[in-house]
């Protein structure tokens, strides 16, 4: 079974401090809906609020 790396979960911790502690012009509060390792990628995917989507790569950086 695959892990995150460290680096992935630092992202991963970056991002969820963001969208529920940070509030943007704008912006409110976004919920975490889904958060999933892709076995085949090794990329993390994370789906928030209503149409927000990130995949952190293993290196920790991340796109939207």
């Amino acid at each position: 079974m695959m892990k995150p790396t460290n680096e992935q979960t630092q992202g991963l911790y970056r991002i969820c401090y963001r969208l529920t502690n940070v509030i943007y012009p704008g912006w409110q509060y976004k919920s975490i809906e889904l958060v999933r390792l892709d076995e085949r990628t090794g990329n993390l995917y994370l789906l928030a609020g209503d149409n927000l989507e990130f995949e952190i790569k293993r290196s920790g950086g991340y796109e939207s």
